[in-house]
């Protein structure tokens, strides 16, 4: 793979520091692409990650935001104007770890969270990115969603409301931006063992693998995520692509 880094290329990655999001981080920056990471809380996943790349020599940049809240966004702001690169590509991957549970014992707080990182933290992202798209009529736009929409397990009641309503703002930015020269599409991975399910019980994971087939490796779906994005192919019309067989 050309590890030449690409000057006309900058991956936006949200939750962009452990799990699939760190793997993303890894496989696009090694592929060539400018990183910009974004990450809500864990500094010390960062700056671990920002050593990694300066050891490797790979281009990227880990900034502190809370993509939910309307207030500053000054340094993303500022990198994402000032960045002379003519493409970019949003991978929206931020997510709050969750505890499976019946919906009668949910409270609605819940929901509430979870649905504010993965729809509003979106939407609040896809405010600041498009207009530049449609400036230059491309870029790309991934939001990562889940292969748990169809059919949904019990117990995950909260976090399918909130992929739910993250594929309805996918396809909406479809709807409206697809024929601007960006494309938009999500990717469904299955159950991988990260800090989002670091909380759950050996039988719930067991139970989770036994629906799923098997443990994903966040540096596999990594690679595939990578492949749809480089593939001219790709329709990015608001199609969902499934990653539940590596």
């Amino acid at each position: 793979m050309n590890k030449t880094h690409n000057r006309d290329k900058s991956v936006i990655i949200t939750g962009a520091t452990k799990g699939l999001g760190k793997a993303l981080s890894l496989a696009f920056a090694k592929a060539g692409y400018e990183v910009i990471g974004v990450y809500r809380s864990d500094t010390l996943s960062a700056k671990t990650l920002e050593s990694e790349f300066q050891a490797s020599g790979l281009q990227g940049v880990f900034i502190k935001q809370d993509i939910t809240q309307n207030g500053t966004w000054a340094e993303f702001d500022e990198i994402i104007t000032n960045n002379p690169n003519k493409h970019f590509t949003l991978i929206a991957n931020a997510c709050l770890p969750f505890i499976p549970k019946p919906i009668h014992l949910i409270d609605w707080l819940e929901i509430s969270a979870l649905v504010d990182v993965n729809v509003k933290g979106t939407f609040l992202i896809f405010k600041r990115l498009l207009p530049l798209m449609v400036k230059a009529r491309s870029g790309t736009v991934i939001s990562v969603l889940t292969t748990a929409l169809n059919p949904p397990p019990k117990g995950f009641a909260a976090y399918i409301i909130a992929k739910s309503a993250m594929e309805g703002l996918t396809k909406a930015v479809a709807a409206e931006y697809a024929a601007r020269g960006i494309r938009v599409f999500s990717v469904s991975p299955g159950f991988m063992e990260t800090s989002l399910t670091s909380g759950w019980s050996e039988h719930l994971k067991a139970l989770t693998v036994s629906r799923d087939g098997s443990i994903q490796q966040p540096a596999e779906l990594a690679e595939r995520i990578l492949g749809l994005t480089e593939n001219s192919g790709t329709v990015g019309e608001g199609e969902n692509y499934l990653l539940d067989s590596i």
